[in-house]
């Protein structure tokens, strides 16, 4: 099946505009082009693409995917490196987790802290939406 930048972007919910940069930026292995040069995504590609997004929503910077790409490229005999780069950036990934759910644990408390309060003051539940 072969999709469209827009099929693309809906599917992935993020914007035309992220998806034609990464394609211009090579990072999405066997995007093609139609007769009108419109570019053209396989399931490969969209496979491609959901590794990208995660690496992108992890932190991992387009260097360092466009690096990942070229170890990719240049065969099996790149695997110890491959697996070395997706460790650094698991725990690296890990690392952000933990802090968020830190960060959380206060957002959380207050939140907690206000509904004792907002109940205490007499407040009504319209109240609190405001």
């Amino acid at each position: 099946m072969f999709y469209s930048v827009k099929d693309v972007s809906e599917m992935f919910q993020i914007s035309p505009h992220t998806v034609r940069y990464y394609t211009d930026q090579e990072l999405i292995p066997g995007v093609t082009r139609d007769q009108n040069g419109h570019r053209i995504f396989d399931d490969a590609a969209l496979g491609w693409l959901r590794t990208i997004i995660a690496f992108r929503t992890a932190g991992m910077s387009i260097d360092m995917i466009r690096h990942y790409l070229d170890l990719y490229n240049q065969g099996e005999e790149t695997f110890p490196a491959r697996y070395q780069l997706l460790v650094q950036q698991q725990q690296l990934t890990k690392q952000k987790l933990d802090d968020l759910s830190r960060q959380l644990e206060v957002i959380n408390m207050k939140v907690q802290s206000y509904n004792g309060w907002i109940h205490l003051a007499g407040f009504t539940q319209d109240d609190k939406k405001q």
